[in-house]
């Protein structure tokens, strides 16, 4: 059985290039979204004016949840590891959904146990998906 200490260990692997990873990554992601979003509920003429102020509203904002999430995740998955001795899928998977559930509590109980729900099922996608070799 693994000690708590090489326990944490092997779990606390994030560094600030994974963080600065998904900031990156979504801030991408999440700026295409908002720009097509912009266009698509704009009146004509002004539809690249409005997808260009919808990416500079919002672009930075969905970068920094996701990260925010991200980053609650893997705390809670460390703090799993922990408390439970067992580095397993599980705990990715609960440390999904409760930082899911958490950072939607501010809405109230039902988004939040949706979301929970959601970081569940998008945890588990994660643990077991293959992940092709190149």
């Amino acid at each position: 059985m693994p000690t708590p200490e090489t326990s944490l260990e092997t779990s606390s692997n994030m560094s600030l290039e994974d963080i600065g990873l998904v900031l990156a990554t979504s801030m991408v992601c999440g700026s295409a979204f908002q720009f097509f979003k912009g266009i698509y509920n704009s009146p004509k003429g002004q539809r690249l004016i409005r997808g260009t102020q919808a990416v500079r509203r919002n672009g930075l904002r969905s970068g920094g949840i996701n990260v925010a999430w991200v980053c609650l995740s893997h705390v809670m998955e460390c703090s799993i590891d922990h408390v439970r001795q067992k580095e397993d899928p599980w705990n990715h998977i609960f440390s999904s959904a409760a930082a899911a559930g958490l950072l939607q509590m501010r809405k109230g109980l039902g988004p939040a146990s949706r979301w929970f729900l959601f970081g569940g099922v998008f945890g588990a996608l994660v643990c077991y998906l293959p992940i092709p070799d190149n």
